[in-house]
């Protein structure tokens, strides 16, 4: 079974790991952040439900919150 590619080394060796990704080749490891480095889940967006709202819009259907 074949992996992405790596960037480092070329080869098909660049397989998900519980942090991100590594190249069982060469070493090379992409460590990616919990939800893009913002942390936690977001606030609930009363449109569609989801826990994706970060800085005041939805992630996953594109609603803007504004405060007055």
């Amino acid at each position: 079974m074949a992996g992405k590619m790596c960037p480092k080394c070329g080869q098909y060796t660049f397989f998900a790991q519980p942090f991100g990704r590594e190249c069982t080749k060469c070493g090379y490891r992409m460590v990616l952040p919990v939800n893009e480095g913002r942390g936690g889940k977001g606030q609930r967006c009363p449109n569609c439900g989801k826990q994706q709202v970060f800085d005041g819009t939805c992630r996953n259907c594109g609603a803007r919150f504004y405060e007055k």
